[in-house]
């Protein structure tokens, strides 16, 4: 039975076309593939010569294009510069290629070849962040591209002086946030090895871009793969473990370059270094020799004698001055060095003092990564939860000394800090004068509904000061553990020695770590009691 329009479908579908409009503008033609060039922008180009960039036709794509021609339109905008006049191929290179092998064939024969159909965006000529996106776009999930040229075009279009609202629609049109195409520039600069591996690894652009920082690090890839497992294991989208990771990496990175500075030193100064072990040779440190008369030795006053050495320390960026033979050399011990080893301290002690080295050390990098989690704690939108609130008013009408001993010192640096301004009282001489109210600009623009965060950064800085310093990874006491618990519940991850530390903590203050053994023997030894 024949379908019946009536009156009223027929005004509501045209109504739908008045209110519809064409996505673009653009004129079709019929074009030689032969007059075509590649637009600059098009971001299917490898940049290794000699090597497929994946624009290449198959078998089956040239011959469909030799018994039927080209079917699908090529996007083309009118180029500028030496190829002014020319039109450049925004999209479908492959197909032009395929075009191009059949009317070379066809030629050869005698026959008349086809021209390609094209769309020709008029509109873009000169619109080169258009152009790149659209390339991007209309390739991405064709046969795969190479990932550089992915890369390559986020860091263009970066790059671009575009308005932020311009690159913001970029970006989501490829399916990436702001901070990946800022990314892009970094990952941009791996490695061709390390770029496949690390696209195995499934990292994303922030993800490259970090490791570029550390790709020449030993097992840097597999400690970052590591950390990113472990953050998908545990639903962390804030990327906790990874933070800690390419924190201790960029450590790492940062000693490796001191030693290598130190290094270059000594030898420009053209000091003997003694590389291996001088704990197996005749070599002594200077601080437990004495000069002539009797003086603590010092690198200056020992500068003449023909065993002026140095070495390197095993696990620090530091130099240690040493007597390469200091009996050759007639040099005294000094009493307190004159009856032990060379170390001073036995196997125990040296392991001891080893195992502080390197607690305090990695207590000081999570540090870093903790207080940039809480500096993006305090820019949340909304309301403060009710565990945050909580905190808050806990502190502050608290009777703990904890925070009367850090609002006694008129510390505004980590508060600071955490709000992401400048420390009004950086210069400030001295306690006694400094800002009288250094927050008072930006609590004045400062919305009702975000009020709680200069709170929240303040009571952070209270905790982050008397209850996380350098010597509490020993003695973490209730205020290190309700701080550590309540990051903790917020989403933060975390290290291993701050993990360590909540433990050691329960433990101290008598609250065992929920879904801990501890925790299932003190509840066994609670009912016991209680029968």
């Amino acid at each position: 039975m024949p379908t019946t329009i009536t009156a009223e479908a027929d005004q509501a579908m045209s109504e739908a076309i008045a209110h519809a409009q064409p996505a673009f503008t653009g004129r079709f033609a019929w074009v030689d593939p032969y007059d075509l060039v590649i637009d600059p922008y098009n971001h299917r180009r490898h940049h290794e010569k000699g090597q497929d960039d994946g624009t290449e036709p198959d078998a089956d794509l040239i011959a469909s294009v030799e018994e039927v021609g080209v079917q699908s339109l090529l996007l083309l905008r009118p180029q500028t510069g030496d190829n002014e006049g020319r039109l450049g191929i925004i999209f479908g290179q492959r197909r032009n290629k395929a075009a191009i092998i059949a009317a070379d064939k066809a030629k050869a024969e005698g026959r008349p070849y086809t021209l390609v159909p094209a769309l020709i965006r008029d509109d873009l000529r000169g619109v080169d962040d258009e152009a790149l996106a659209l390339s991007v776009i209309e390739n991405k999930h064709r046969t795969d591209p190479h990932h550089r040229d992915y890369i390559e075009a986020a860091r263009q279009l970066s790059l671009m002086e575009l308005p932020t609202a311009t690159k913001d629609r970029h970006a989501r049109a490829l399916g990436l946030s702001r901070e990946e195409l800022t990314a892009a520039e970094r990952a941009a600069q791996l490695d061709d090895t390390a770029l496949r591996e690390a696209v195995a690894a499934d990292f994303d652009l922030i993800e490259l871009a970090d490791y570029q920082e550390v790709q020449h690090l030993n097992n840097a890839r597999w400690t970052l793969e590591r950390a990113k497992s472990r953050d998908l294991r545990e639903n962390n989208d804030k990327r906790g473990h990874w933070a800690h990771a390419m924190n201790d990496l960029r450590q790492k990175k940062e000693d490796q370059a001191k030693r290598l500075a130190l290094k270059a030193d000594i030898t420009a100064a053209g000091i003997t270094l003694i590389e291996h072990s001088w704990r197996d040779t005749p070599a002594r440190p200077l601080t437990d020799l004495l000069t002539e008369l009797g003086k603590p030795m010092t690198p200056d006053t020992h500068t003449r004698c023909p065993g002026h050495a140095a070495a390197l320390h095993p696990s620090e960026p530091e130099i240690i001055w040493l007597c390469a033979d200091w009996k050759k050399n007639r040099h005294e011990l000094n009493a307190a060095s004159s009856t032990v080893s060379p170390s001073g301290m036995s196997e125990a002690e040296k392991e001891a003092r080893r195992r502080t080295i390197r607690y305090n050390k990695a207590w000081r990098a999570a540090r870093t990564v903790r207080q940039e989690f809480i500096a993006d704690m305090c820019e949340t939108t909304g309301d403060a939860s009710p565990a945050t609130w909580a905190l808050i008013l806990n502190t502050i009408t608290g009777t703990s000394t904890m925070y009367a001993r850090y609002v006694s010192r008129h510390s505004t640096d980590l508060v600071s800090a955490f709000l992401k301004i400048d420390d009004p009282n950086e210069d400030a001489p001295d306690r006694w004068n400094r800002v009288q109210n250094p927050f008072a600009p930006l609590i004045a623009r400062t919305g009702k509904t975000r009020r709680w965060r200069l709170l929240l950064a303040q009571v952070a800085a209270t905790y982050e000061s008397e209850a996380m310093h350098d010597g509490m990874w020993q003695h973490p006491d209730s205020s290190t553990v309700a701080w550590l618990t309540f990051l903790k519940e917020q989403g933060y991850a975390l290290s291993d020695i701050e993990d360590e530390v909540l433990a050691l903590g329960h433990k101290r203050t008598g609250k065992p770590l929920e879904g801990s053994r501890d925790e299932e023997a003190q509840k066994e030894q609670d009912e016991q009691a209680a029968a």
